[in-house]
């Protein structure tokens, strides 16, 4: 899978799991979770959903990747 692919991938599960959250009204357990995800290149991707809901933005590493 190449970088491109896998962005998008990760977008729509964000986007899947802050909209169920939006739905429920409340956050669960696995929302407050620090999630992470192993990219292409072997760097890691750390996102929560509250850390989104709460600031707008996925990503919680300071080096946030780019697609290629």
């Amino acid at each position: 899978m190449n970088m491109k692919d896998w962005l998008r991938d990760l977008e729509r599960e964000i986007d899947r799991r802050v909209i169920a959250a939006a739905r429920r009204g409340h956050l669960v357990s696995a929302d407050e979770l620090l999630a992470t995800r192993v990219a292409p290149n072997g760097e890691l991707d750390h996102f929560s959903i509250r850390g989104i809901l709460e600031e707008g933005d996925a990503s919680q590493d300071p080096d946030s990747m780019e697609p290629a």
